[in-house]
């Protein structure tokens, strides 16, 4: 795939046309001497963001709000076939390739099978992530050299896309990634019973594996017995009505039994009222006077016997009064006594209906426990042989993890030629920015448990010095793009921001090797800035600075005017997403 050419519908555009072959410069100078102008924000980098959105990136919502009139087109070729990609800003769900009409999922795949060796059903892997590859999206993808989408950071999508294009087995990674997913399942359906509020309390313990066991036997005897119970339940439909008659009867019972026991205590009290005599006799008076040798009237002594009289009279009526209270406190209480023996027959047919029928929310009570029991039972019993399953898998999944391990270290020795190739591309080109630097492409098995397959590591010597992150970015690309593995790519972009941390030897340095590497049939499009050319005059001969420099500017955008952006027109864009 080459690019040849960036337009719009609109005039005021600068179409940009790429050079078949070499390098082609996009070129920012400054032509004003405000300080507020610059030749940052003029279209550098916006290039980059409209070459990918008529590759089918995802939606630009600044595209659709301010560029609303605005469509944009790619003319590109691939295997020497012409291709024309259109896409307009305010439909972008659709896009255009050779003026047919597609879906963005049906434009990348086509796209995809024309450009990328990718094997069947494999996932995680895609144009949009591959091509961002050739034609780093953002600010983002500058920050190291095998990182180009920030989604992609840290996930099997990245090492996924970086070993597809070093030519490794992309399905060794899928099947590590497959063996941790279904560790991670078993490790996760375990922690999920483990949380369970049932099955928390038998976690705790430091017996917990033993006292499953027995716990299990224990709930299985109360279910048992629990159905049982619940078989023989009896509904009484009329028990509330019958609980309530049987308190009634009780209460009643009660208030008859407080009157018994005060009549037996009036009984009680007459009894003890029909004991007591009197205590001095006519007989003992005069026995005392006649001890005092004191000799009483035929008056008194009459007297006294009328007393005797009296008090004998008192006394009898006093007894007959207790009897007849006596006799009519004992019917009394025989007749109470009587209620209460009926009423406790009553009583006890109530409590004996009650005893052998229940009441509907206490079969509902019943059939809860029942339940619950059933459901602490069946959870345990779930544990117990994911415990047992899980024991098996994870062994399962180890001894795969191994298999894998020992399958990969020999399929690397086995691939040696592959990696070699790259090692030797990347230090061909490291060696012409560095002498004596240690440099390469390691590619080793990630033995651990984890999704990383491969190992891959760019290594340039003094890797924290100055501008190293830069020319290492600059090499890694390059030695992706000439080797070539699964795909058919003939062209590189790179934004000015490669060129940041470089010095002018080494920008020199870079514009060599790509003028050198493109005489190989390759595409090497890059923006610069005005300072960049000034410094590279002091670098190259006026003959290399026309070869590699001016004759290879294809665009030149500058601060002079609106219409010298690359739009032609003053537009905020936040296309950095």
């Amino acid at each position: 795939m080459r690019l040849v050419e960036l337009r719009a519908n609109k005039e005021s555009f600068n179409t940009i046309p790429f050079n078949p072959t070499g390098v082609s410069i996009i070129s920012a100078i400054k032509e004003t001497d405000e300080k507020r102008k610059t030749f940052n924000s003029v279209g550098k980098s916006l290039t980059i963001a409209l070459i990918h959105f008529c590759l089918g990136s995802n939606p630009y919502p600044e595209f659709e709000e301010k560029l609303k009139e605005w469509e944009f087109s790619l003319d590109f070729k691939i295997k020497g076939v012409e291709y024309t990609a259109r896409r307009a800003c305010e439909n972008q769900s659709e896009i255009f390739l050779n003026e047919e009409k597609l879906t963005l999922d049906k434009f990348r795949k086509n796209l995809e099978n024309e450009l990328f060796d990718i094997p069947e059903d494999s996932k995680y892997i895609s144009f949009r992530g591959l091509i961002s590859r050739f034609i780093r999206p953002y600010k983002y993808s500058y920050i190291s050299y095998d990182k180009y989408i920030k989604a992609e950071d840290k996930t099997i999508t990245e090492s996924i896309n970086n070993a597809f294009l070093l030519g490794l087995d992309i399905n060794r990674i899928l099947k590590k990634s497959e063996l941790k997913e279904s560790l991670d399942k078993v490790e996760q359906q375990k922690k999920n019973i483990e949380k369970d509020e049932i099955l928390k309390a038998y976690f705790e313990g430091e017996d917990a594996d033993e006292d499953i066991d027995i716990k299990i036997v224990e709930l299985e005897s109360t279910l048992k017995k629990l159905e049982t119970n619940l078989s023989n339940f009896k509904i009484a439909e009329d028990y509330a009505q019958i609980e309530l008659e049987a308190d009634a009867l009780s209460a009643e019972i009660k208030r008859y039994s407080n009157k018994a026991a005060k009549y037996e205590n009036a009984l009680k009290n007459i009894e003890r009222s029909l004991e007591i005599k009197p205590d001095v006799s006519k007989q003992k008076i005069k026995k005392l006077y006649k001890e005092a040798k004191f000799q009483l009237s035929d008056m008194i002594i009459k007297r006294l016997d009328d007393l005797e009289v009296f008090n004998n009279k008192i006394i009898s009526n006093r007894i007959k009064r207790l009897m007849d209270d006596r006799k009519k406190f004992v019917m009394h209480l025989h007749d109470i006594q009587a209620n209460i023996k009926i009423l406790a027959k009553r009583e006890n047919e109530k409590i004996q209906y009650l005893n052998a029928h229940g009441a509907l929310d206490e079969y509902t009570k019943l059939n809860k426990q029942l339940s619950d029991t059933d459901k602490k039972l069946t959870k345990l019993n779930q544990f117990r042989k994911l415990k047992g399953e899980y024991k098996d898998k994870i062994e399962g999944i180890n001894k795969d993890f191994i298999d894998e391990n020992t399958s990969t270290r020999k399929y690397l020795n086995e691939i040696k030629s592959i990696t070699n190739d790259n090692i030797i591309r990347f230090k061909s080109f490291v060696e012409q920015f560095y002498d004596d630097k240690k440099c390469g492409i390691t590619i080793l098995s990630n033995e651990n448990v984890n999704k990383k397959r491969f190992e891959i590591n760019a290594k340039i010597a003094d890797d924290a010095g100055d501008s190293v992150n830069e020319v290492k970015l600059f090499c890694y690309d390059w030695t992706i793009l000439t080797a070539r593995n699964n795909h058919n790519v003939d062209f590189l972009f790179h934004d000015s921001r490669i060129l940041d941390g470089m010095d002018p030897r080494q920008i020199s340095t870079l514009f060599t090797i790509a003028n050198k590497e493109c005489k190989n049939g390759f595409q090497y499009i890059i923006s610069i800035n005005q300072n960049v050319t000034d410094s590279l005059e002091n670098e190259l001969t006026p003959e290399e600075m026309k070869e590699y420099i001016t004759d290879n500017i294809v665009l030149e955008l500058s601060d002079k005017s609106d219409e010298n952006k690359l739009l032609g027109i003053q537009v905020d864009l936040n296309y950095d997403l």
